[in-house]
């Protein structure tokens, strides 16, 4: 008796087992995806996305949750920690992480461009050595925008000061630097959009060098859609569908502006308490060029461009970080 009680309490053990495991394995195609951002204009594919109820219109049965960054090493520690599935976020971070042996994997292009120089206003500017012993802002250390500013000085013979050279460098939140360029405590900074226009619309800095002027004359990805390599292995069916959702946004912003320019405002006031006219948001969008079209071999040179800054050691190869 005892036996078949056992052999009894084995078989329920083993089926409520198997069906914990099965829910694990299928549990984000039926129950949730969690999606990972920036409020800025690069990202409005996820913000059209949200908005317009792309992704759930074509995710059914799957909540739809969302968080927002201020830089791309938060979001990268989200990714890596399960907070976020899949997501919104520049180059550099990915890249990083990605030859620290991050669990990390590129499956579109979002945008590119938008990424330039300001200077305060009252500080003269005629070339990039102007900027020998100036503090220059970046929103993170090793951030997109960070490895352009510091590309941009090495193609000059200048570095900022942890690469040897005479250059300040701070790690500042883009919504904050308009703040300190006010009280007059950065000098410069290297950022994205819409921050770049609302800064000249406010007064506090200009921009000196346009998206085309800074290395990879705008061809360099400002925003890459990437998702954690396990959560695409267990659910390629989610993914290929927030795929089609993140193709979706981007032919509506390409064809609908006016409409596109409100949901990036209603987004970003909403995220950042920053309310933002029609034409910062207008002229930023003349900056970012929306497309999944991903040039591999300029995010190779960016790649190799990290190791050279010693950012990551040992080989700077991206096989294995694009989605085949």
């Amino acid at each position: 008796m005892k036996k078949k009680l056992l052999l009894l309490f084995i078989m329920i053990l083993t089926l409520v087992v198997s069906a914990c495991s099965q829910g694990q394995e299928t549990g984000k195609q039926v129950g949730e995806i969690n999606v990972g951002y920036f409020p800025n204009i690069s990202h409005a594919p996820a913000m059209v996305g949200v908005e317009k109820d792309i992704f759930i219109k074509n995710m059914e049965n799957t909540e739809v949750n969302t968080m927002n960054f201020p830089n791309g090493s938060l979001f990268m520690d989200a990714l890596s920690t399960e907070q976020i599935d899949i997501g919104y976020v520049g180059p550099g971070p990915v890249l990083n992480r990605f030859l620290q042996g991050g669990d990390v994997v590129v499956l579109s292009n979002a945008s590119r461009g938008e990424n330039v120089l300001v200077v305060r206003n009252d500080i003269p500017f005629s070339d990039v050595k102007d900027l020998d012993g100036k503090i220059v802002a970046t929103a993170s250390t090793g951030c997109t925008h960070d490895l352009i500013l510091r590309k941009m000085l090495q193609e000059n013979d200048m570095a900022v000061e942890e690469n040897g050279g005479t250059v300040k460098r701070l790690a500042q939140k883009p919504a904050t630097m308009i703040g300190l360029f006010e009280q007059k405590q950065i000098d410069a900074a290297l950022v994205s959009e819409p921050w770049a226009s609302l800064m000249e619309a406010q007064g506090v800095a200009r921009v000196v060098k346009d998206f085309k002027e800074v290395p990879w004359n705008g061809k360099l990805p400002s925003t890459v859609l990437v998702a954690k390599k396990d959560f695409l292995q267990s659910n390629p069916e989610l993914v290929e569908k927030f795929l089609k959702s993140h193709e979706e946004a981007i032919e509506f912003i390409n064809g609908n502006k006016e409409e596109t320019i409100g949901i990036i405002g209603e987004q970003i006031k909403g995220i950042t308490n920053e309310e933002l006219d029609k034409a910062v948001i207008e002229n930023s969008l003349k900056r970012v060029e929306f497309t999944t079209e991903l040039d591999q071999t300029i995010l190779q040179e960016f790649a190799d461009l990290t190791k050279e800054l010693e950012f990551v050691e040992g080989d700077a190869s991206l096989e294995g970080l694009f989605q085949k």
